[in-house]
This record gives structure tokens, C-alpha cells and sequence, in this order.
């Protein structure tokens, strides 16, 4: 096991110290998350039966979700434990996700937790569907009409243009938060960044072209379909199909068993495809923001 970069050794033992309280296989999550440099300890607090953690999606980027809370019985408690976490590490917003099975609601099955998000203050913004592709499916037929070239080849000023470009009247919703809030620009940065820095072999993150002009681009990750988005100026001629297409069959012939992949409830174009590909709804994921006032 190794150490993140730059850590001393005392690091690691402070680290583990804090991740003890956590009961497996929180703690070893956590431990696995802190040699990749995605948690840190003085991102991890307890009070009480509450427990909390926050992770980032690649080693240098700041926290963007709550991580391994479980809110223990008390809802007042735990949201005592949520507004100090945010103050003591001066956020100015984080997401917190419920994943449930078809069917289920945060009201009712986690209320706990739900409750103690609200009187923290976050609020439940977005439905996702929680999506699957399973070995032993047919694969999507790939129609051959793109050639795909590998984004870590190219020059990093020209994938950052067609983030910035697929962000155009995207349907996700925290697409069109970020693009709001932050601009294209700085959300395609934060994008590129998080998107270059996943387990995928190299070149599994692939621009998808027709001739030399590009179409959109698919992000398999090392379980995922991370990412995929289309040009506004392809869009309604489903090339999302032809990209979906590609990082299934990424993959699936890579061997992997199980392809996971999430999109907005609302975003019907998006849904579509992933069922056309021979993905099946398995669940549901409930997304709440909160928000510095």
C-alpha cells in the first residue's frame, strides 16, 4: 500500500486513527480512498452514533460529496453534524446522493437520513435513473458511421472546447447548475480534469468524428459509462447511439461484467438510448444540493 503523494507516514497512522471509527466496510473504503488521494482525515467527523465523510473524484480536487454518512438514529443530531462539518471545512456547496431500489422513496426508507439533509438544508433536486448492462446482454449494434480518436492524444485546449460546446443546452441538471453558476469555461475544466484523471485505460476516453469534424465523445470508466454527450450540431441524428455503442463494447470486451451507468429521470433522449443499448432500470438515485446562503 502506498502512501499518497507528498503524505508522511504519520499522515497515514492520523488517517487511520479517524477512519477506525468508522464500521467496515466504511473504514475500508476509506482507507482505499485515501491512498488514491480522495478522502483525507480532517475530511471525516463523528458525533455520537453519526458519521460522516467527504471524497473528491480525483487526487488535488476539493471535496463534492458527502461520503459514507450514516446519520445513526437521530435526525437533529446528525444534522447538527452535517452543518458543523460544512462550516469547520468552509464549503460553499456539496451533494449528497440516496441510492434506492425501483420503487422506494428517501421519504419513507431513509427517512433518518432524509430528514437529517433537510434540517441540515439541503434540498432534493434531481432524480436519476440508476442504470445497468449486464455480461450475457446483446451488445448495441455499432453502425459505423464515426471514427473514434483518443482524448489523451489530443491537445487538452481541444477536448476543453467540446466539453465546452456539448455543455450547450445539455439536459443534465448539474450541467446546467454548473454552466450557470461557474460558466462553461470553468465547468468544462473541472470536467476534463475529473474525466482525464478516471481508472479507464488510456484510451477508452474517445472522441467520436465524422471525417475530421467531431460528433461528441464517451468516457467508458473502469466499470462505467462515465460521460457522453453529443455536439448541438449533431444532435437528432442519434449519434448517441454510435458512442453509447462504442463504450459498451469498450467494456464489455475488456471483460467487464458489469456496466453501471446513472442519467437524469427527466432527461428522456439520454434514458433512451441506455434502454436501447440493453440497459435496465435498476434503481433510483436522489440528488441533494446544499448551498452556502
Amino acid at each position: 500500500m502506498g502512501t499518497p503523494s507528498g503524505s508522511p507516514p504519520f499522515a497515514r497512522m492520523e488517517a487511520f486513527t479517524l477512519f477506525d471509527q468508522f464500521p467496515e466496510p466504511a473504514r475500508s473504503q476509506l482507507v482505499s480512498a485515501f491512498e488514491e488521494g480522495r478522502t483525507r482525515p480532517e475530511w471525516c467527523f463523528t458525533e455520537g452514533q453519526a458519521r460522516l465523510a467527504y471524497w473528491a473524484p480525483f487526487p488535488g480536487s476539493g471535496p463534492v460529496i458527502t461520503w459514507q454518512f450514516d446519520p445513526g438514529p437521530d435526525p437533529v443530531a446528525a444534522a447538527g453534524l452535517v452543518r458543523r462539518s460544512l462550516a469547520e471545512m468552509r464549503l460553499s456547496k456539496m451533494i449528497h446522493d440516496i441510492p434506492l431500489r425501483p420503487g422506494l422513496s428517501p421519504v419513507v426508507d431513509r427517512a433518518v437520513e432524509h430528514e437529517a439533509l433537510t434540517l441540515a438544508g439541503f434540498t432534493m433536486e434531481v432524480e436519476r435513473l440508476m442504470l445497468e448492462w449486464a455480461a450475457g446482454t446483446d451488445l448495441p449494434d455499432d453502425p459505423g458511421r464515426l471514427t473514434y480518436r483518443p482524448a489523451r492524444r489530443m491537445d487538452p485546449s481541444y477536448v476543453l472546447d467540446i466539453l465546452i460546446r456539448v455543455s450547450e443546452g445539455s439536459l443534465d441538471h448539474d450541467t446546467q447548475v454548473e454552466v450557470a453558476t461557474v460558466g462553461a469555461e470553468r465547468e468544462a475544466r473541472w470536467m476534463y480534469d475529473d474525466l482525464i484523471n478516471r481508472k479507464a485505460k488510456p484510451d477508452w476516453f474517445v472522441i467520436g468524428c465524422l471525417g475530421d469534424a467531431p460528433v461528441g465523445l464517451v468516457v467508458p470508466d473502469d466499470h462505467s459509462i462515465a460521460y457522453i454527450g453529443v455536439l448541438p450540431e449533431h444532435r437528432g441524428h442519434g449519434y448517441v447511439n454510435d458512442l453509447l455503442a462504442r463504450g459498451t463494447r469498450t467494456l464489455a470486451e475488456a471483460g467487464v461484467p458489469r456496466i453501471v451507468a446513472a442519467t437524469d429521470a427527466a432527461n428522456v433522449p439520454s434514458a433512451g438510448a441506455f434502454l436501447r443499448a440493453g440497459y435496465a432500470e435498476v434503481g433510483r438515485l436522489f440528488r441533494y444540493y446544499w448551498r452556502a446562503s
